[in-house]
């Protein structure tokens, strides 16, 4: 059973989700995790060991969590356009935000503390399948590839932060999570 875990504002309705559903079927779990970091991740772990997850795809701020957990659990991730530092890049929306389906949520400066608290120093590198494509204006794809130095990469020219036309690589993707 694979996990996606959905990026910052985002939801299980997201057009990424609903199509890695489409594809996966009942082979994937997408998560619906709390927006609060920790509350995030004590999830995410619980769904891990109850659903027997053996691979993440993960987006964004879920990139981040999904790192964490890849190196908790030693599962095969792959991530897109992950994000390095959000307890940086996500200073921006501290306050009141929507997330896709419109429902809103206080974004705290307590949340990028716990972000920050689940930063990984080592990874195993063998792990992990980044996606990257430089049109990305949310996050610099260059950090997330100094980050995963090492991970099997694919970096596209162009292209922007929702990782365009990602369906191509479905394939791709199951092999690495075998």
């Amino acid at each position: 059973m694979l996990l996606y875990i959905h990026g910052f504002r985002t939801t299980i309705n997201s057009p990424k989700a609903v199509k890695l559903k489409k594809h996966y079927k009942d082979d994937i779990f997408i998560s619906n995790h709390p927006y609060e970091p920790k509350k995030a991740v004590a999830y995410l772990e619980k769904i891990i060991k109850q659903k027997k997850i053996t691979g993440i795809i993960a987006s964004s701020i879920g990139g981040f969590y999904a790192t964490y957990l890849s190196e908790k659990f030693d599962l095969k991730t792959v991530l897109i356009n992950p994000s390095v530092k959000p307890y940086l890049t996500t200073t921006r929306y501290i306050g009141l935000n929507k997330n896709f389906d419109g429902k809103e949520f206080l974004w705290k400066k307590k949340h990028l503390l716990e972000l920050e608290k689940l930063k990984v120093q080592k990874l195993k590198v063998q792990n992990y399948y980044i996606f990257l494509q430089t049109g990305d204006k949310v996050i610099d794809y260059k950090i997330a590839k100094k980050r995963y130095q090492g991970a099997k990469l694919l970096i596209e020219k162009g292209g922007e932060h929702k990782f365009i036309k990602f369906k191509r690589f479905y394939t791709d993707v199951s092999d690495f999570l075998k």
